[in-house]
């Protein structure tokens, strides 16, 4: 079986370029391994998966699908799938190149983004809206923090240069916030965003027929 492992992006939204090969008769098995650019695991919990086929006749057309794969979990939570087709589905296909495409729906589960401090030196006053903390990696505008007295408050603003968030006028600290008080930044997820993961070529070869 063969394995794909590769980091994706859902900011950036680029579809990684993976090509595949299926001998007529054959079963196919192609494993994969997604990694988040922090180098985490890419949680597919409550994610759904489809990929197909599609016979290529000229730049950026097809003549539509001529299979579908299913697309499998076998860790959800690690980044791991598989994408198949069984031998009864490749037994008829023609010989030569074809296209692919997997997409990746995803989930309406919130999800944890960052876990982290109020930095060092950085006590956070009671009616401050912006805030110091250790780290920002991957924390973006309309995500929600909670830490302290602020319970799943949205991030209005990330600042460049610096480690300051701010939060709206709504959610104005109420009390002294001490260095080193645990931040959690969350994002909720939406079913109806549709990301292409992998894409490329396709190549099916003609398998070798028994002596009669």
């Amino acid at each position: 079986m063969a394995q794909h492992s590769f980091v994706f992006d859902t900011d950036a939204g680029v579809a990684q370029g993976v090509n595949l090969k299926i001998n007529t008769g054959s079963t196919l098995v192609d494993g994969f391994t997604i990694t988040r650019p922090n180098g985490s695991a890419f949680d597919f919990t409550g994610w759904s998966g489809s990929a197909q086929m599609a016979k290529s006749v000229a730049v950026g057309a097809t003549l539509g699908a001529n299979r579908t794969f299913n697309v499998g979990f076998t860790s959800a939570a690690g980044g791991k799938f598989n994408v198949s087709l069984a031998a009864t589905q490749t037994t008829d296909l023609s010989a030569g190149r074809y296209v692919w495409n997997l997409l990746m729906t995803g989930d309406t589960e919130t999800e944890t983004i960052l876990t982290t401090a109020i930095s060092a030196g950085s006590t956070a006053g009671i009616g401050t809206t912006a805030f110091t903390i250790n780290a920002k990696t991957n924390v973006a505008v309309g995500d929600s923090v909670t830490f302290s007295s602020v319970k799943n408050a949205p991030v209005v603003g990330v600042r460049t240069n610096t480690n300051v968030v701010e939060v709206g006028s709504g959610n104005t600290i109420s009390s002294q916030v001490m260095p080193g008080t645990a931040v959690t930044f969350t994002r909720a997820g939406t079913a109806s965003t549709i990301f292409d993961v992998a894409q490329g070529t396709l190549i099916v070869v003609a398998g070798i027929s028994s002596s009669p």
